[in-house]
């Protein structure tokens, strides 16, 4: 039997995009981390957590593997007017098995793989990344459910190029010789693409620690990371303004501050939303 759940390997963070021939640079993919166990045409469906998602992704049932038994690892995505969809995929996540069968078909999904953990017996954590991503060309074929990531040797800043004009999520450089460790490894890093915005501070919970933000007056924004300096700031200006209800401390509109943050959702969200700094 083929190991299930295993522990996916994670990404560490780098501030910035950089060029080096030790590495390889992919898109950073924007959906839910699944690792999939095929063993004698059985599909096992695991998350980044160890949860068992097979039920949710009926597409995934049948993959186009030549092998007796793999486990591949990769991103499960849906693209809405050819972007990533998160609130997309996450529907298609927490809906269930009983209607996950029409969702299939009304919203399709997509497995982007990108490293294969086991073959035919063998297992494959211990050999370089290279060596896996060659292995995985010949084990997985793409077809409308089932695409190999693509990745550039070296030139990270060329495909961070790429990022920014496309406005995807970000970017992963790995090294070449990296063996697959089942924890956080520096070997891999995530490079996130935010923008910045400036917005009314119009809260804070500070059992969450959460600075309640948004462009307007509605909240659109949790940011987190704010600065001793700039917290002691803010309990200065609660103190002052404040009005509790409840967890939440409201302030009046006129407050400015500066967030970064991903991707707005499709509901005029922030995802990922980071404290800068108060704009004077």
């Amino acid at each position: 039997m083929l190991p299930f759940p295993v522990k996916p390997m994670l990404l560490e963070t780098a501030k910035s995009p950089f060029d080096s021939p030790d590495y390889i640079f992919e898109w950073k993919v924007d959906g839910i981390r699944c690792l999939l166990h095929y063993q004698q045409g059985q599909v096992r469906l695991q998350s980044r957590t160890g949860r068992d998602c097979t039920a949710a992704f009926p597409e995934l049932h049948n993959p186009p593997v030549s092998a007796t038994e793999c486990i591949l690892d990769g991103e499960i995505t849906l693209l809405t007017a050819n972007k990533p969809d998160f609130e997309g995929v996450m529907g298609r996540y927490l809906a269930g098995p009983r209607v996950a069968k029409s969702l299939m078909y009304k919203k399709p999904i997509t497995y982007v793989v990108w490293d294969i953990l086991w073959h035919n017996g063998e297992c494959l954590t211990k050999k370089p990344l290279m060596e896996r991503k060659n292995l995985l060309e010949q084990v997985v074929e793409d077809n409308q459910y089932v695409t190999k990531i693509d990745w550039l040797e070296e030139k990270g800043l060329t495909l961070w190029s790429a990022v920014q004009e496309n406005g995807l999520e970000g970017m992963v450089a790995k090294k070449k010789n990296s063996t697959y460790v089942h924890r956080r490894s520096a070997n891999w890093l995530k490079i996130k693409n935010y923008q910045e915005a400036v917005v009314n501070v119009l809260g804070y919970k500070p059992q969450d620690g959460y600075v309640l933000v948004g462009t307007g007056s509605e909240v659109q924004g949790h940011a987190v990371g704010m600065s001793k300096n700039d917290k002691a700031a803010l309990w200065e200006i609660l103190s002052r303004y404040g009005t509790v209800d409840g967890p939440t401390t409201w302030l009046p509109l006129g407050i400015r501050g500066r967030v970064k943050f991903t991707t707005w959702s499709h509901k005029g969200n922030m995802r990922d939303c980071h404290w800068v700094g108060f704009e004077v």
